[in-house]
């Protein structure tokens, strides 16, 4: 089994909880003797996974840096899933959880953000392009905080092909822009929807922002230019969440602004 070597203590619990990949042993600091250290060798022991005691030292030696706290894996490579076995499941539900497609964002540490708001709002499925995209690596299950272990990634060669195979499917496809005249306050979010988030600085590509059924925007004080990805992302999220959270008698009193049809290809 081809091996890498993931650390952090939230990055290494959820890959023992999600059980996705196979994990060959776990290091841990022979100095903690804390609760937190205690439950990943429980977690190990339940797997029959093979628990080192190391130091410190030892630890960093391993990955090059001191940054384990206390605790490093063995483990085989997250791996992309295809985009059927992703999104079948998701097309046979009548409302599934949204959909982001990041469209060339390359940002390491946005990219993990993105993914903990993904999670913590109830995406199931991330796309990305094929090239220029953050790949899957231990720093970014890290800095994720361990959610690269709860949500599928997928890449995918021709962002345009999939928005419009995924509107065959009856999705609609939200775009974020920070030029757009629709504030996400006033949108109706489809039951079956796909958020895009540009790359970093310029935003969507041209002819991605034009499969989007709509564009939206986050509303933000005079004088500020924009706002990082991972947070207007995170903000977007929370606002479809929320919606989707709504009584649909309260959604009634709103004034909410529908898609518009005129851009379905």
């Amino acid at each position: 089994m081809r091996e890498e070597k993931l650390y952090s203590v939230h990055a290494v619990v959820a890959a023992l909880e999600r059980r996705r990949r196979r994990i060959g042993k776990v290091c841990v600091d022979g100095r903690r003797r804390d609760a937190v250290i205690q439950a990943i060798v429980d977690l190990a022991a339940q797997r029959d996974i093979p628990v080192e005691v190391v130091t410190s030292a030892q630890l960093h030696h391993m990955l090059g840096h001191g940054h384990h706290q206390g605790v490093v894996a063995l483990v085989e490579p997250v791996g992309y899933q295809s985009f059927s076995e992703a999104m079948m499941p998701l097309f046979a539900e009548q409302k599934p959880g949204p959909i982001l497609l990041l469209d060339e964002v390359t940002d390491v540490g946005n990219f993990a953000a993105l993914l903990r708001s993904a999670v913590a709002f109830g995406v199931k499925v991330v796309l990305l392009p094929r090239h220029r995209s953050v790949p899957l690596t231990p720093t970014v299950a890290k800095l994720s905080a361990g959610a690269i272990e709860r949500v599928s990634v997928v890449q995918v060669t021709n962002v345009v092909h999939t928005l419009d195979e995924l509107k065959r499917e009856g999705f609609w496809v939200f775009g974020a822009d920070m030029r757009a005249t629709t504030p996400v306050s006033r949108v109706e979010w489809a039951d079956r929807l796909v958020l895009v988030l540009g790359a970093e600085g310029r935003g969507m590509r041209r002819l991605v922002r034009e499969r989007c059924d709509a564009l939206v925007h986050v509303p933000m004080q005079a004088g500020v230019n924009s706002l990082n990805v991972a947070v207007a992302g995170a903000i977007i999220l929370a606002y479809i969440w929320d919606w989707r959270a709504t009584p649909a008698s309260s959604k009634g009193q709103t004034t909410a602004v529908k898609p518009g049809v005129t851009s379905r290809h």
